[in-house]
């Protein structure tokens, strides 16, 4: 099991390594700004993240990273016991709410059970069909009449949003934040994904659009 840390304060992290090192792989992360490239290139079962860090506060990551990481479960942990941070964690979608501290049994036990949890869940979500189009999520492949067809990383990532969010547009500056973030890139590398994803994914990718102005859009 892979947890992924994320709090400002290094003895925290230290401490945190110290009392579930034994049982989960782990990721610790000082620096929140650092969690998007992580999680762009990485796989994590469970990220345990901190709310209140002087660069982005844990509800402003979360909502960064959780449109284009769905299925990854998240455990709020906060010194802020109020009612209002729990309700509001809660209310945008996190797994869990933990007030710091908590016994050690407990937090491993929270950890466990959300990543159980989930990966029962991601069983039953490992394919999006539209008709004779199946993704692949598990492979980050896809498969049209039966043939299957490898995808680069960057490609998965790309039919993968679109997939999970069929019928709406997503902007060029939302998908490079998204698909490369902290990273400048220009608008015709994102034509050449699309473009070798669009040729790969014949003759579905007929339904891929774009629309003028304004992005791009898989209409099912």
């Amino acid at each position: 099991m892979h947890v992924t840390i994320v709090d400002d304060i290094k003895d925290t992290l230290e401490t945190y390594a110290d009392i579930l090192g034994d049982e989960f792989d782990l990721k610790l992360i000082q620096n929140p700004l650092e969690l998007m490239n992580f999680l762009s290139s990485s796989v994590t079962d469970l990220i345990l993240l901190d709310i209140h860090m002087p660069k982005v506060n844990g509800f402003e990551l979360y909502a960064q990273f959780k449109e284009l990481h769905p299925e990854v479960p998240v455990i709020f942990l906060s010194g802020d016991t109020t009612e209002a941070t729990t309700i509001l964690g809660l209310e945008l979608g996190a797994d869990d709410f933990i007030s710091k501290p908590v016994p050690v049994s407990e937090l491993k036990a929270r950890v466990k059970n959300k990543i159980a949890k989930s990966r029962k869940e991601l069983k039953t979500q490992q394919k999006i069909s539209f008709g004779n189009f199946i993704l692949l999520c598990d492979m980050q492949q896809a498969e049209i009449d039966k043939i299957k067809i490898q995808l680069t990383p960057i490609e998965f990532k790309l039919i993968h949003l679109f997939s999970k969010n069929p019928n709406r547009i997503f902007s060029r500056e939302y998908i490079t934040k998204l698909v490369w973030p902290d990273v400048h890139v220009q608008n015709q590398n994102i034509d050449t994904h699309l473009s070798n994803l669009r040729k790969k994914l014949m003759p579905f990718s007929k339904n891929l659009k774009t629309i003028k102005s304004r992005g791009y859009i898989l209409r099912v």
